[in-house]
Formats: structure tokens, C-alpha cells, sequence
């Protein structure tokens, strides 16, 4: 495949790199997996294994997030205040919407005072968050992207809908969507099946690295799927309402690549859609289009793999095919 071929020879992998990758254009598929679960006596790779998908979570939250909202439970203009009165007063100029398309201003978490032994959750973060006296700009004035605000929007969805926020995305999203492999990981006490443990490299070794003091919150992204599941994702997503109000861009200054938990990308006048994720130890990427007829799907076990760098190579591939 002609793509194929352009995006190995522009992207170095490592040999030790484990990976599970889908491709599909125009009736076109190309799948391959490389690598070990975990350690050389672990099993291979396979389409049906388990990643954290890291911020392509995102979409999932945003997702869910807009559901509510449909059925009556949210509104995009409500401000945060309203949901978590606890918090201080300038989250009475916080909406939903700001904290969807990343225009909120609230401060990173990952700035916040930490043991580096011990493992923060979501909750943490309402506290780190009631003991801040400002934005870092007006909200809505600016985009600039926040981990903060999409772990505070799953503490929403668990707020609003009463539930625990895996249960309902493992049964409101990944049961319809038929992702019945898929799972909201709660360290420590998830069962994740065939799941692919993220690596570094140190001092040229190949080592398991799976887990930081903020590798535990869920919103920003905490879920675990294989490509097989994400295929079905893709399909679900493209075809629900919510997707609507989804791949609406945000229109704050000259940034307008970000919709709600997607980005957006024109070529030749074709919309796709995309996110990448990155962790430690695990990258990823989620792509598709149906103007194109196109999916890319990409989970890597290996820190410092630039996915977005793959999109870029798409995005000029395309260009050059659709001219």
C-alpha cells in the first residue's frame, strides 16, 4: 500500500517497539503487530490487545459529556460552580463548554505538589483545585489545552449521572459501541485483559515502565482498549448524534483544530478527525474520515514515539494523492 510504504520510510521505529497498527482507505487494509505484552516470556501483540489509550480517552469523556447534555442532565453554558459549589468563585465564569474545547484557563494539575511515590486520583484534583485563586487567562478567551479540565469533566459525569464514572462509560459507551474488551482502568484493581504494558528506554535498555505518580486519574486518560475495539468506536461515533455537536471547532482566536474531545483537520477541503495520546510508556493514535474512507488506528508500549508525526505524514500523503 502506498501509504504504508511512505510512512515507513519516514518514521524510524525502534526494533524492540511493540505496536499494534490498522489502516483502512478506500477498501484498502493493512494490519500489523509487533512485540511482546509485557516482557519476552509475555504473549504477542495482537489487534485485541489492551492499551491505555492515554488522551484519546478524551473522546470518550466528551462523549459522554454531550450525552448528557442531549438527554437534559448538562448544559454547555453551566457553570461549574453550579455542580461543585466547594470550589472557589471564579468557577461561577467556568462552563462545561470551556472545560470541553479546552478554553477554561484553570491551572495543570501536573504543576501541583506531589510525593512521586504515591499516585494521585481524580478527586485529588477537586482538592488541588479549591486551593487556587485564579486562571491562568480569562476563560474562553484563549485555547490551551488542559489535562484538568477533562479529568474535572469526568468527576461531572459521576456527579450528574450519580455513577461511577467507569461503570457508566463501560456501560453508556463501550457496551453500545460494542467495545466489549474495552476498560476504565483503576490501578490496582481493573482486571485488564490482554493488556500491553507501557516501556522506556534507559541506558539503551528496554525496560517496563507502566506507572507515575499521575498515571491513576481516569478523565485525561485512564481507559484501556485494543485496535479491534477502536474500529467499533469509530463506526459508533461517526454514526450517534453526539458526534454533531462534537466535531464543531472551537473558533477562540485563530486556533480552530479543536472540537469537543476531537480535533479537526481539512484536507483539500475533506474533514478527518483525530487525537493522539502520550504517556508514559505508551503512545496512540485514533484517525478516521468518512469524506476519505479512511482509519488509521496506532497503539505503541514505548515512551517518546511522536504519533502525531504520523498524522503529519497522512495529512501530506493525502495532499499529494487527492491533488
Amino acid at each position: 500500500m502506498k501509504f504504508i510504504d511512505y510512512l515507513f520510510k519516514n518514521i524510524q521505529f525502534n526494533p524492540n517497539q511493540g505496536y499494534a497498527m490498522f489502516y483502512y482507505h478506500k477498501g484498502e487494509v493493512f494490519t500489523k503487530c509487533l512485540g511482546k505484552l509485557k516482557d519476552k516470556d509475555s504473549d504477542e501483540i495482537t489487534l485485541d490487545s489492551n492499551f491505555r489509550l492515554a488522551s484519546v480517552s478524551k473522546q470518550f469523556i466528551a462523549f459522554a459529556i454531550v450525552k448528557l447534555v442531549n438527554e437534559g442532565k448538562l448544559a454547555y453554558q453551566q457553570n461549574i460552580k453550579s455542580i461543585f459549589t466547594d470550589l472557589p468563585d471564579y468557577f461561577e465564569n467556568i462552563t462545561v463548554k470551556h472545560l470541553l474545547n479546552h478554553t477554561s484557563g484553570i491551572f495543570d494539575y501536573e504543576n501541583m505538589e506531589h510525593d512521586e511515590n504515591i499516585q494521585i486520583s481524580d478527586g485529588d484534583i477537586l482538592t488541588f483545585l479549591r486551593n487556587t485563586s485564579e486562571t491562568y487567562f480569562t476563560p474562553g478567551s484563549k485555547y490551551q489545552y488542559s489535562n484538568t479540565g477533562y479529568i474535572l469533566l469526568g468527576l461531572i459525569i459521576s456527579q450528574i449521572s450519580k455513577r461511577e464514572l467507569n461503570e457508566y462509560i463501560e456501560t453508556e459507551i463501550f457496551k453500545p459501541a460494542k467495545m466489549y474488551n474495552s476498560k476504565v482502568n483503576l490501578e490496582g484493581i481493573t482486571n485488564i485483559s490482554n493488556r500491553a504494558y507501557g516501556h522506556i528506554i534507559e541506558k539503551d535498555s528496554y525496560i517496563v515502565k507502566d506507572q507515575y505518580w499521575c498515571s491513576a486519574t481516569i478523565g485525561d486518560g485512564g481507559l484501556y482498549s485494543s485496535i479491534n475495539d477502536l474500529k467499533c468506536w469509530c463506526k459508533y461515533l461517526n454514526s450517534s448524534k453526539e458526534f454533531q455537536d462534537m466535531k464543531i471547532p472551537n473558533l477562540v482566536g485563530n486556533y480552530d483544530e479543536y472540537g469537543l474531545g476531537i480535533r479537526i483537520v481539512k484536507v483539500n477541503n475533506n474533514e478527518f478527525y483525530f487525537h493522539s495520546g502520550s504517556t508514559i510508556g505508551t503512545n496512540t493514535l485514533l484517525l478516521f474520515s468518512v469524506d476519505l474512507d479512511l482509519c488509521f488506528l496506532f497503539l505503541t508500549n514505548i515512551n517518546g514515539f511522536n504519533t502525531t508525526r504520523i498524522k503529519e505524514l497522512l495529512v501530506e500523503f493525502l495532499m499529494n494523492e487527492e491533488c
